[in-house]
């Protein structure tokens, strides 16, 4: 027998039946498809056949069937049902109430957990708008340095630019003035 069909016969989850395998033994590596151990099955077995052995009996079957023969024994008779009929009604209400207790916690888990989550996701994105930001920032700053830099660049190099123009005519007009002074002496010069 593999363990899916092990797991239908005990009306058990085929995943809790494999993860139960895998506790008692580690060693193998199981699936739903795996073959139950034999000891595991004659276990089973020997359980089941005792199970089938004994008759099944529910409180109210236990009150024994008399002749009423007064109305007072059928009054206390009928109480006696019914207080074991209560029982009855009342474990059954307290499982499904456990039940219930257990599916109330497991949702109000599952949302919290949500909430957390949504939590985290949100405080994340805020955090990462603001190194964005400030990223953006940072690069922001950088550029209007690299601006001013590039405009005071320029403006070094056209005052550079203006002085060498100046001083070029500056030597132009000394260079004007030698060449007549030296053409003037050369006519001066008689021989």
């Amino acid at each position: 027998m593999i363990v899916k069909e092990f797991a239908q016969a005990l009306n058990k989850v085929p995943g809790k039946v494999v993860d139960e395998l895998r506790r008692q033994y580690p060693e193998q590596k199981w699936t739903v498809d795996s073959l139950v151990p034999e000891e595991i099955l004659a276990r089973f077995q020997d359980i089941t056949n005792s199970e089938r052995l004994q008759p099944q009996q529910s409180p109210v079957a236990d009150i024994p069937k008399a002749t009423i023969t007064k109305a007072d024994e059928a009054i206390q008779q009928a109480s006696y049902k019914l207080t074991a009929a209560d029982k009855e009604i009342i474990s059954g209400a307290i499982a499904v109430q456990n039940e219930q207790s257990k599916i109330l916690g497991a949702s109000t888990g599952v949302t919290g957990a949500l909430l957390f989550m949504e939590s985290l996701i949100g405080a994340k994105g805020t955090v990462l708008d603001a190194f964005a930001e400030q990223s953006m920032l940072e690069v922001d700053n950088q550029i209007t340095e690299i601006d001013h830099s590039l405009i005071n660049l320029a403006e070094e190099a056209s005052t550079r630019l203006g002085e060498s123009i100046r001083k070029k005519e500056q030597l132009k007009v000394r260079l004007n003035s030698l060449r007549e002074r030296v053409s003037s002496m050369g006519t001066q010069i008689r021989f």
